[in-house]
């Protein structure tokens, strides 16, 4: 059982992953083309924009997917396919009439959330584009929630693929028609292809799920009550967390064009810089750890299914694994981006100020994989209110650097604000963890082995790039080779000082080498 258990989770985890990769990688390409068209204000005025469709997502979502993901994982897990079901349908109710409001007052207030709130008047169009895409957005992502506590992991890769295909295509094919008409319909198309993707996600997760309803269990008649007090109980520690993360986010935004303004004493020139921060260093940093995304998207319905006391060396097993591999993991995305950040900066958008940036923060990777992963694990045990409590508070500081550091200091005090940031979440969800699960950090072997390793890898590295060979390669083609050589020397240190085994690659072959030789049973398991 247990074997199935960790299989499943594996092959879930390699479907999501693989689909989860590709659309970051799309994504990130994608979001550099749009960088380098809109120029620097342009994202500045397009990411203000993003700032406050993450309110309203989270406004139309509300946490209920993510309760459809752990509720539902537990009635599949008893049998009970009706039931969770059940819980999908009561979870749809809820967020397509959350969802469907959220949008009404967005599209009818637009222009004075543009202009008093994000105050800068080339928002409004873009605003009144995004809200009919709020409803489509809150189903398909209840509809994902439901297939990932089913491990049916296809639907969702091949929506989030599809939407994101469609979506760039739609503004690459027309955003050089409107965008020289101004920096506010070239923003209003980026919107129109954002919602017209959350349409077509729609669409193919609910086609999906029609086929699986009619594919599935015979079980006619739910046995369970107090559904709808059960995902609202979930829900509602998420969800007001997630409020006052996301709207002091916006009021973090807002803080920081104007601090910027103060500082630079033109609007035009924050803007930029705006732009510069939110669109081009924070997505470099922030795409390589979508390495460890497929872990979040499988981890609270998997933590769910094993947190009852019968598994608890189970559980400890598999939250132990889970943090091992994101340490090593997120160390190894460090040296490279320590290594070559001025030549990534030079390379993908023509800026060193974009590398020198990277370089001061790319050193939190570590910490902000494991605030990441930790938190979808504490969701998993039932511990939302922690991570609630957390969230707030450190929007509250972020909040404060901003008002005080960013108009004295400018980029500097964004600097600040990011650092204190994220070692103050970070540290604080994962001493949350181990004090609930009776863990110890494994500092030696996840921490202090994986630096020395990491630090012997880049200097290595660096002393190779000095021979003439590499002066003759092209920028990307030195910084591939010098990406693959921290690799291989990192592997290699890592063997040798205990920090991994060659037993852990092994079992990961085992298994996938297990499931293409036995598809029909997994494919019936997982897809």
């Amino acid at each position: 059982m247990f074997s199935m258990k960790k299989e499943n989770i594996l092959m879930g985890t390699l479907i999501l992953s693989a689909s989860s990769i590709f659309v970051r990688m799309i994504g990130f390409v994608f979001k550099v083309w749009l960088s380098n068209t809109m120029g620097a204000e342009g994202t500045g005025v397009y990411s203000l924009i993003m700032s406050l469709y993450m309110v309203c997502a989270t406004l139309a979502t509300s946490g209920i997917s993510s309760g459809v993901a752990k509720l539902a994982a537990y009635e599949f897990s008893q049998g009970k396919e009706a039931n969770a079901r059940l819980i999908l349908r009561r979870s749809l109710t809820l967020s397509l009439t959350l969802s469907t409001a959220v949008g009404v007052l967005l599209f009818v207030f637009a222009e004075y959330v543009g202009m008093y709130v994000l105050r800068d008047e080339r928002t409004i169009l873009s605003l009144r584009l995004l809200a009919p895409g709020l409803p489509f957005m809150s189903v398909a992502g209840c509809l994902r929630g439901y297939f990932i506590a089913k491990r049916r992991m296809g639907n969702p890769a091949v929506s989030q693929i599809v939407e994101q295909l469609v979506k760039i295509a739609f503004i690459v094919g027309t955003i050089g028609y409107f965008l020289p008409r101004g920096i506010e319909y070239g923003s209003a198309i980026v919107i129109a292809g954002i919602t017209i993707g959350e349409v077509v996600c729609f669409f193919i997760s609910w086609i999906g799920y029609l086929w699986d309803k009619k594919r599935g269990s015979r079980q006619r008649k739910a046995d369970i009550s107090g559904v709808t007090k059960s995902i609202l109980y979930f829900a509602l520690p998420i969800s007001a967390g997630s409020y006052v993360r996301s709207g002091m986010r916006l009021w973090e935004d807002v803080l920081i064009l104007s601090g910027l303004t103060a500082f630079s004493g033109e609007s035009n020139i924050a803007t930029g810089t705006y732009g510069i921060l939110r669109g081009m260093v924070m997505p470099l940093l922030i795409f390589p750890l979508s390495l460890l995304s497929a872990f979040v998207m499988t981890l609270t319905p998997e933590i769910s299914r094993l947190s009852g006391p019968q598994n608890r060396e189970i559980l400890q097993s598999t939250i132990t694994k889970i943090l091992q591999v994101t340490f090593i993991i997120a160390i190894f995305i460090v040296a490279v981006l320590m290594t070559f950040a001025y030549e990534m900066g030079v390379l993908i958008y023509n800026s060193s100020e974009v590398g020198r940036i990277l370089m001061l923060l790319s050193w939190l990777g570590p910490f902000m994989s494991i605030e990441m992963v930790v938190v979808s694990i504490l969701q998993g045990l039932g511990e939302q209110v922690s991570s609630m409590r957390y969230t707030i508070t450190d929007c509250m500081i972020r909040v404060a650097i901003a008002y005080l550091l960013i108009p004295h200091m400018g980029v500097g005090g964004f600097v600040i604000m990011v650092i204190v940031s994220n070692l103050y979440t970070s540290i604080l969800n994962l001493r949350r963890l181990l004090r609930i699960t009776s863990l110890s950090l494994k500092f030696n072997d996840w921490v202090v082995k994986p630096v020395l390793a990491a630090l012997a890898a880049t200097q290595l590295a660096r002393l190779a790039s000095t021979y003439q060979i590499f002066s003759t390669l092209p920028l990307w083609g030195a910084i591939t080779i010098g990406s693959l050589m921290i690799a291989f020397t990192y592997i290699v240190v890592l063997l040798s000082v205990g920090s991994v085994a060659l037993s852990d690659f092994a079992w990961v072959i085992r298994r996938v080498k297990t499931s293409t030789r036995q598809p029909s049973a997994t494919a019936e398991k997982v897809l």
